[in-house]
């Protein structure tokens, strides 16, 4: 509690009172978060994220107010890839009051918190900006490059894309995923860009330029919907194993 009676953790104006089960707080997120699983959950709890109730028989109970801390921490992920350490802090200071989140819980965001910058479309970068752009450590980059899933120029250079992929390695690297099988990601993904390009092949060799900007228009086209049927296919299987 703290000294004006509220609870300790945030969000404090809600219901601490612990009566949902973990696949009740599942549910609960589900809609905005489909990959969201049980073992994801727990994951949280044993890094001192969420903080569930215990009974006799050691069954974890959630609050409403556990529930919309997890929201948060998914959509800080989510929407801004921070690294837990970051929304680690957030929460520290968001439970002191040190910083207040504006809104009602489902719309909020730290008032202290950086505005995530990103490389422009076609901007190449060093690596020591990709780690000062992602916050991730250059260790952390420089690994990934040695590993494949990084890929760069003949100047050392990395593409305007490799924010994003270093921030999504990030949070795989957190939750206990090791190099070789994001690897296995990445070369997942090269194999469908070949085979766009290879449905492409006709239009490609007109080497005109209204050829090449209507292949270029086809493969964006193309990589979202193959993206998307791969997020479908990937949430329907993990649900399948889950069982």
């Amino acid at each position: 509690m703290r000294t004006d009676g509220s609870p300790s953790t945030w969000p404090h104006d809600l219901s601490h009172e612990p009566t949902l089960r973990i696949g009740e707080v599942r549910r609960a997120l589900t809609d905005e978060f489909p990959m969201l699983s049980v073992s994801k959950i727990r994951h949280y709890e044993s890094i001192n994220l969420i903080s569930p109730y215990r009974t006799a028989t050691n069954q974890r109970l959630f609050s409403t107010s556990d529930t919309e801390r997890l929201r948060f921490i998914l959509r800080e992920q989510r929407d801004r890839f921070l690294p837990l350490d970051q929304i680690r802090e957030e929460l520290r200071q968001l439970d002191e009051g040190i910083i207040e989140a504006p809104g009602r819980p489902g719309g909020m965001r730290a008032v202290a918190a950086p505005e995530v910058r990103r490389p422009k479309p076609g901007e190449r970068i060093t690596q020591a900006e990709l780690a000062d752009m992602t916050g991730a450590a250059l260790g952390t980059i420089e690994e990934l490059v040695t590993a494949g899933i990084l890929a760069t120029d003949a100047r050392g250079r990395l593409s305007a894309q490799s924010a994003d992929i270093v921030r999504y390695c990030v949070m795989l690297l957190e939750a206990g995923y090791d190099l070789r099988q994001i690897r296995s990601v990445k070369n997942s993904a090269h194999a469908q860009a070949v085979m766009i390009t290879t449905q492409l092949a006709t239009e490609l060799a007109k080497k005109t330029p209204v050829a090449s900007e209507r292949a270029l228009n086809q493969a964006a086209e193309d990589g979202t919907t193959i993206a998307r049927l791969y997020g479908a296919l990937l949430t329907e299987n993990v649900e399948v194993e889950l069982r």
